[in-house]
């Protein structure tokens, strides 16, 4: 018997997922500004309504572009919208030096090269200016690159919407800091 009381407690503690708690806490109302998250990158938009699982978002007409179905979002990819004037992102629980973001930086992103776009590069280096943050560390970018497959790349994968500060594509920029 106690070996069972035992399996059946590791089993449901097994089954605790904290960040999928986390992110079902958010409780959004029609007309509340959120971020919808598609693999890092973030597009805001306003709740029009609330479904079973999720929400029906309304995005602006040039929100593109985004890599994920547009209306329906499942409650764990809605996250609230609050802009801050700079973000600090944390490594090893402090143990390392913060990296600050701030609103006004140029920052450099780095993107795979796409071979339908640009035929003799690998990657494609991006210097874009970050005009807003949000509160979970998306930063919304302004392109200043005149190269033109840097610009075509960017609006391939940016775009209008918001960067994690944790995707890939800015790992070179957080390197630099």
């Amino acid at each position: 018997m106690r070996r069972f009381v035992m399996f059946s407690l590791l089993s449901v503690l097994s089954l605790h997922n904290p960040s999928a708690l986390a992110a079902g806490n958010y409780q959004f109302e029609p007309g509340d500004t959120v971020l919808t998250n598609c693999h890092q990158i973030y597009t805001k938009g306003t709740v029009k309504a609330q479904v079973d699982d999720g929400y029906t978002i309304h995005f602006p007409k040039k929100s593109g572009p985004i890599n994920c179905p547009p209306f329906r979002w499942h409650a764990e990819y809605v996250l609230p919208y609050q802009s801050v004037p700079e973000y600090r992102l944390q490594f090893f629980g402090g143990l390392k030096a913060d990296k600050v973001f701030r609103v006004g930086e140029t920052v450099t992103l780095r993107f795979d090269a796409d071979k339908r776009i640009i035929q003799n590069k690998d990657t494609v280096d991006i210097e874009a200016e970050i005009t807003d943050i949000s509160d979970n560390g998306a930063v919304a970018l302004k392109l200043l690159s005149t190269d033109p497959e840097s610009a075509a790349m960017f609006w391939k994968w940016v775009g209008s919407n918001y960067v994690d500060l944790r995707h890939e594509a800015l790992a070179a920029e957080r390197n630099k800091r």
